[in-house]
């Protein structure tokens, strides 16, 4: 908990907002101070952010791990449980993806390290 004292200016400004609000002048510094490096992880995980995050890492290495023709037939679509969906355009290329999701899976790992994709499931659509 924090020991500063309001200024004349936030006591100012509490009490024309609390008549407004119509609510009993309280003190106004009565809470702890959070940095925002202590906020911004629990706010990720609250509204789900981590995946996100995931989901755009992997986006922007899936060109350069797949090559430009495949990247243009296939998107990464979700990541759930760091099972990774790619959606695939045509059989053909699903069935090669499948042919080189070892392959696929090396890279992934050099790049993004080992906890990001366990596993690759392709689509189609």
């Amino acid at each position: 908990m924090s020991s500063r004292k309001p200024t004349a200016i936030q006591r100012l400004r509490h009490s024309l907002i609390a008549e407004w609000r119509g609510v009993a002048d309280g003190p106004i510094l009565d809470h702890a101070v959070l940095s925002v490096a202590d906020m911004v992880p629990k706010i990720m995980t609250q509204y789900g952010l981590g995946e996100r995050l995931q989901m755009e890492e992997i986006a922007a290495a899936w060109r350069e791990v797949v090559g430009d023709f495949i990247a243009r037939q296939t998107s990464p679509d979700s990541i759930s449980r760091n099972v990774l969906i790619v959606r695939v355009l045509q059989p053909t290329i699903h069935h090669a993806m499948m042919m080189e999701k070892g392959t696929i899976m090396r890279k992934l790992t050099e790049k993004l390290g080992k906890k990001a994709v366990k596993d690759i499931r392709f689509k189609h659509g």
